[in-house]
């Protein structure tokens, strides 16, 4: 299973990049396979783009002030 560890959202030229890390853990012992895994994509739905900017309002408005 994986278990996200870390998130990011990163304005760069190309738009709003969510960064994040996991660790791969083993079901059934509990061992962990990987860890500190980091993957990232370029966000394109404007659904989730709407929320990113839902979630950069509210830190602007509720802890920038």
């Amino acid at each position: 299973m994986k278990r996200l560890t870390g998130t990011a959202i990163i304005n760069t030229a190309e738009g709003k990049r969510i960064a994040f890390t996991y660790s791969e853990i083993d079901e059934e012992t509990g061992s962990i396979i990987e860890d500190n895994k980091k993957e990232s994509f370029i966000a394109l739905d404007n659904e989730f783009l709407n929320t990113i900017h839902q979630v950069e309002n509210y830190i602007k408005e509720n802890r920038l002030k």
